[in-house]
């Protein structure tokens, strides 16, 4: 048995702005240079990469998106969303630290013998 969790940034109402699949489809942007690349990457529909994308846009800003058609169009990250990301993994890490030092007693208190 172990300890497991899910972590995400809300915005001020309590509505998720995001998580790890955000994470993923922002660095997924990031390295294709398209929200149409990486929703095809990530295997999602680009209507829901879109709508996420706007969602993060919202809340944090920095996700400009370049209209065009065929090899024209595309998309940049800035700083700004950079930061959130690199901020949420490391809370993922230190979360995950600690619930496997946990995970680690609560394993070792189930297999001692009474």
């Amino acid at each position: 048995m172990k300890f497991n969790f899910k972590i995400w940034i809300e915005d001020e109402e309590g509505k998720p702005v995001i998580g790890k699949g955000g994470v993923a489809l922002v660095k997924a942007i990031i390295d294709s240079g398209s929200i149409a690349k990486a929703s095809e990457e990530m295997n999602v529909s680009y209507k829901f990469a879109w709508q996420y994308v706007r969602r993060i846009n919202s809340e944090i800003g920095g996700i400009e998106m370049r209209k065009g058609g065929k090899n024209a169009g595309g998309t940049n990250i800035n700083p700004r969303v950079l930061k959130a990301i690199r901020v949420f993994e490391q809370a993922q890490e230190e979360i995950k630290r600690v619930l496997d030092k946990y995970s680690k007693l609560l394993e070792e208190e189930m297999n001692e013998k009474t």
